[in-house]
């Protein structure tokens, strides 16, 4: 699938990121905002008034969020560009769940690589089921029980990761930390090994090789990836990049965007 279904396009959507998500006040947001309620930024055009420099503004979480493409999916597809009073809050009340759709898919579209061949033809035949998912009637949405969807995705990655991480298989590496957290593991490698659901708070990994690694669920929140090589990282998502930090030399999946706080 084509990485354009997962690339954010603000001007096909109705910023409902910045109305139907609830946020706190802190070094990430600003100020207090409610669910179902637009940010105070947001102008009667739905773009958001101080984009250009949303860190400086404190609102650094902003610029860390990604939809995978949900918003304009959500907007354009399923409301078919209605919105007004009556679709308003069925959409924001099925916007997360599109999310969650959204990003299966990235994961099991990730997964297609020249490794996973033999599994091709399951990941095709499930991404075609959650595509059609995503083009469901607002009813249909609501009713959908994702955690069962979810259920029947898991097996998919599983496989994946196997595969994937099958060529770094029996290299030597040192024993992995318990706890990652303001480590300084710089210049290591960390090649085929999995950091699913890991906190990576602040970890320094400059220069560090991280191919093949599972990143699944992980939270690299101010992770130092400077001169990192993340080439054919599993399952690593814009997000994650985001709320990393970076430079140029950093070798990022080709699917990802360098952000453009990195230096």
């Amino acid at each position: 699938m084509e990485t354009e279904r997962f690339r954010v396009q603000c001007g096909d959507c109705f910023g409902l990121c910045c109305t139907a998500l609830a946020f706190s006040a802190s070094s990430d947001f600003g100020h207090d905002k409610p669910e179902a309620t637009p940010c105070r930024n947001l102008d009667n055009e739905y773009r958001c008034r101080i984009h250009d420099r949303l860190r400086p503004s404190g609102y650094k979480g902003c610029t860390v969020y990604d939809c995978f493409g949900a918003g304009q999916q959500i907007s354009q597809v399923t409301f078919q560009g209605v919105y007004d009073e009556t679709t308003k809050p069925v959409m924001y009340a099925l916007y997360p769940k599109m999310v969650h759709l959204q990003e299966m898919m990235w994961y099991l579209t990730d997964g297609i690589r020249p490794v996973t061949r033999t599994i091709h033809p399951l990941l095709e035949d499930k991404l075609a089921e959650l595509d059609a998912l995503t083009h469901s009637s607002p009813e249909e949405l609501a009713a959908l029980d994702l955690d069962h969807v979810r259920a029947t995705l898991l097996p998919l990655l599983a496989q994946i990761e196997e595969l994937v991480q099958t060529p770094f298989a029996g290299k030597a590496r040192r024993t992995l930390p318990r706890d990652w957290i303001g480590k300084n593991l710089a210049g290591q490698d960390f090649s085929g090994v999995s950091v699913r659901g890991q906190f990576l708070l602040a970890t320094n990994l400059s220069n560090s090789r991280l191919r093949g690694v599972n990143f699944l669920g992980a939270d690299l929140r101010d992770c130092q990836l400077a001169g990192a090589d993340l080439t054919d990282a599993l399952f690593l998502t814009q997000a994650q990049v985001n709320a990393a930090q970076g430079d140029a030399k950093t070798r990022l999946p080709e699917r990802l965007l360098r952000p453009s706080h990195w230096a």
